[in-house]
Protein backbone atom coordinates (compact mmCIF):
# COMPACT_ATOMS: atom_id res chain seq x y z
CA UNK A 1 0.00 0.00 0.00
CA UNK A 2 1.65 3.56 -1.15
CA UNK A 3 2.16 6.03 1.75
CA UNK A 4 -0.23 8.82 2.69
CA UNK A 5 2.87 11.01 2.33
CA UNK A 6 3.19 12.49 -1.39
CA UNK A 7 7.20 12.14 -2.86
CA UNK A 8 8.22 13.56 -5.75
CA UNK A 9 11.52 12.89 -7.70
CA UNK A 10 12.94 14.76 -11.12
CA UNK A 11 14.30 12.67 -13.52
CA UNK A 12 16.00 14.13 -16.54
CA UNK A 13 16.33 12.14 -19.58
CA UNK A 14 20.58 11.22 -20.47
CA UNK A 15 19.82 12.71 -23.76
CA UNK A 16 18.40 15.50 -22.70
CA UNK A 17 15.28 15.93 -24.01
CA UNK A 18 12.55 15.40 -21.50
CA UNK A 19 12.18 15.71 -18.15
CA UNK A 20 9.72 13.85 -15.88
CA UNK A 21 8.35 14.09 -12.47
CA UNK A 22 7.96 11.05 -10.73
CA UNK A 23 5.55 11.21 -7.77
CA UNK A 24 4.50 8.59 -5.07
CA UNK A 25 2.33 8.36 -2.21
CA UNK A 26 -1.43 10.03 -2.28
CA UNK A 27 -2.30 12.94 -3.92
CA UNK A 28 -4.72 15.07 -2.84
CA UNK A 29 -6.31 18.51 -3.45
CA UNK A 30 -3.87 19.75 -0.85
CA UNK A 31 -0.77 18.19 -1.84
CA UNK A 32 -1.25 19.19 -5.39
CA UNK A 33 -0.71 22.77 -3.65
CA UNK A 34 2.84 21.10 -3.28
CA UNK A 35 3.36 19.72 -6.68
CA UNK A 36 2.46 22.61 -8.79
CA UNK A 37 5.33 25.07 -7.53
CA UNK A 38 8.17 21.93 -8.17
CA UNK A 39 6.02 21.57 -11.99
CA UNK A 40 6.65 25.28 -12.17
CA UNK A 41 10.41 25.07 -10.99
CA UNK A 42 11.29 22.02 -13.15
CA UNK A 43 9.68 23.88 -16.37
CA UNK A 44 11.36 27.14 -15.37
CA UNK A 45 14.79 25.36 -15.37
CA UNK A 46 14.05 22.72 -18.27
CA UNK A 47 14.97 25.69 -20.85
CA UNK A 48 12.31 24.46 -22.81
CA UNK A 49 12.30 20.65 -22.55
CA UNK A 50 9.12 18.61 -22.47
CA UNK A 51 7.92 18.07 -18.57
CA UNK A 52 5.66 14.61 -18.15
CA UNK A 53 4.48 14.20 -14.90
CA UNK A 54 4.12 10.66 -13.62
CA UNK A 55 1.54 9.43 -11.21
CA UNK A 56 1.72 5.40 -12.13
CA UNK A 57 2.83 4.86 -8.36
CA UNK A 58 0.49 7.40 -6.57
CA UNK A 59 -2.86 7.00 -5.34
CA UNK A 60 -4.92 9.85 -7.20
CA UNK A 61 -8.12 11.38 -5.32
CA UNK A 62 -10.80 11.80 -7.60
CA UNK A 63 -11.11 15.43 -6.64
CA UNK A 64 -7.43 16.06 -7.25
CA UNK A 65 -7.57 14.11 -10.49
CA UNK A 66 -9.96 16.66 -11.66
CA UNK A 67 -8.05 19.59 -11.05
CA UNK A 68 -4.82 18.12 -12.33
CA UNK A 69 -6.25 17.32 -15.97
CA UNK A 70 -7.61 21.07 -15.98
CA UNK A 71 -3.63 22.44 -15.19
CA UNK A 72 -2.05 19.80 -17.50
CA UNK A 73 -4.70 20.93 -20.18
CA UNK A 74 -3.42 24.48 -19.52
CA UNK A 75 0.04 24.10 -19.49
CA UNK A 76 -0.17 21.31 -22.01
CA UNK A 77 1.86 18.78 -20.04
CA UNK A 78 1.23 15.13 -20.17
CA UNK A 79 0.19 13.07 -17.05
CA UNK A 80 0.39 9.44 -16.87
CA UNK A 81 -1.50 7.02 -15.01
CA UNK A 82 -2.03 3.56 -13.92
CA UNK A 83 -5.67 1.95 -14.39
CA UNK A 84 -7.18 1.73 -10.89
CA UNK A 85 -4.68 4.25 -8.90
CA UNK A 86 -7.63 6.72 -8.96
CA UNK A 87 -9.55 6.66 -5.87
CA UNK A 88 -13.01 8.51 -4.64
CA UNK A 89 -12.87 9.73 -1.37
CA UNK A 90 -15.76 9.00 1.00
CA UNK A 91 -18.55 11.57 0.57
CA UNK A 92 -18.95 14.35 3.84
CA UNK A 93 -22.19 12.47 4.45
CA UNK A 94 -20.78 8.78 4.73
CA UNK A 95 -18.38 10.49 7.41
CA UNK A 96 -20.36 12.12 9.42
CA UNK A 97 -22.98 9.54 9.55
CA UNK A 98 -19.74 6.95 10.62
CA UNK A 99 -18.52 9.34 13.10
CA UNK A 100 -21.92 9.50 15.04
CA UNK A 101 -22.47 5.82 15.11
Amino acid sequence: MASEKLSVVVRVDVDGEQIQIAATGRVTTASLQGLYPVVQRTRSLGGGLGVEMDLTEAIVDAEALDQLTVYAELHEMPVKLSPGNVTALPSREFQTASRAA
